[in-house]
């Protein structure tokens, strides 16, 4: 294969335009490429916010959960003071007839 200095000049240079293409990244649209970075970045600031409020809200159930009373714990309540009624009751009874004289 042997050709005219012309045909190797041109075969060079294609050869040269090629690779420097190849090899230059992805610098062809900086503005394009910068304006996608702004954007994942306040996509990702705002995925951090959001993450940030929802560990927060995550906090406060949980501590809602501790605090808050379950079914079994009413029932006990609800015993506890049927309880303390009769005996409220019971001593009422106790001090009228005392106070009668019976």
């Amino acid at each position: 294969m042997t050709g005219t200095p012309l045909e190797i000049a041109i075969l060079g240079f294609i050869i040269l335009s090629v690779a420097y293409l190849i090899f230059r990244g992805g610098t062809a649209n900086p503005e394009g490429t910068r304006s996608l970075g702004e954007k994942v970045s306040k996509v990702s600031a705002d995925v951090s916010t959001l993450t940030t409020r929802v560990g927060h809200v995550e906090e406060e159930l949980d501590e809602l959960q501790k605090t808050a009373a379950s079914a079994k714990d009413i029932e006990r309540l609800e015993q506890l003071l049927a309880r303390t009624h009769k005996s409220v009751d019971r001593i009422e009874r106790m001090l009228i007839e005392k106070g009668l004289g019976k």
